[in-house]
């Protein structure tokens, strides 16, 4: 499977909760690094972060660029009315993907000054 198929095939399993699908899809020296909060994930640590996750979530794909052994995705995840952004940048070997570094950016107001500019 390429990289982008690979990468959306991750997003919508996980939508689906199809968690034998996930980590069919995981390598199995997978890590996933959340630098904001300093968090590193193995494959079981992964798997159980999203399983047990609170609250019925739902994840909308934007975008996916692939290029070589390198994904990057854009999502929307959806929790009781509140829409946050992440930002993934998967790596993948052999078939699988083998790293992710996930950026989880707070929504936040133009700031007054440059508000007159943003469309």
């Amino acid at each position: 499977m390429e990289g982008k198929q690979l990468v959306t095939t991750l997003w919508h399993a996980m939508e689906a909760r199809d968690w034998p699908k996930v980590e069919e899809l995981l390598a199995a020296g997978f890590v996933c690094v959340w630098p904001q909060s300093d968090e590193r994930f193995d494959k079981a640590g992964f798997l159980r972060v999203n399983r047990e996750y609170p609250g019925d979530w739902h994840i909308r794909i934007c975008q996916v660029i692939a290029a070589d052994m390198q994904v990057v995705s854009e999502v929307e995840v959806t929790l009781a009315g509140r829409i946050d952004r992440a930002v993934s940048f998967f790596e993948l070997e052999a078939g699988k993907l083998t790293r992710l570094r996930e950026f989880w950016p707070e929504p936040f107001e133009v700031p007054e000054w440059r508000r007159r500019w943003a469309l």
